[in-house]
């Protein structure tokens, strides 16, 4: 399982301290995107294009976090059919559940209806998967 560590930033808070619920949507694209990165699944550079489109998105709030609190995020992922579920925790410094959420992808033809993952990525995250087994291992269903 992959964990990615920050603090809250104070842009990402209401007057209150308190994170505004849409952020944790944004934790959960960084974390996923770093994790793209690290395994040299996703290019960043400018030719470079993304095969993988969010097609499903559910969060479950359990607990604020606030302005200046550290947290982690962490995350497993499993390929089912045409589709990558990847799943996310963010717990606080204090080991507390703050959310359960959960991001669907699929690959898109021209109109926009799902099509088969991309073969080299498919590949790479299944190998991925054999190197780092306990690391990203679908261990349970989160959400």
């Amino acid at each position: 399982m992959m964990a990615l560590v920050r603090r809250v930033h104070v842009y990402e808070t209401d007057l209150m301290g308190i994170v505004h619920h849409s952020n944790y949507v944004r934790y959960c694209e960084e974390a996923r995107v770093n994790w793209f990165v690290q395994n040299n699944i996703l290019d960043t550079s400018n030719e470079a294009v993304f095969s993988l489109t969010v097609i499903d998105l559910k969060l479950k709030y359990v607990k604020s976090l606030k302005y200046g609190d550290q947290f982690t995020i962490h995350m497993q992922m499993k390929i089912d059919g045409v589709r990558l579920f990847i799943q996310y925790k963010i717990f606080d410094q204090q080991n507390n559940l703050c959310l359960l959420g959960e991001t669907v992808h699929c690959s898109l033809d021209q109109k926009l209806r799902p099509r088969r993952l991309n073969e080299k990525l498919k590949e790479n995250i299944l190998n991925i998967h054999k190197i780092n087994n306990k690391e990203m291992a679908w261990t349970e269903t989160w959400l």
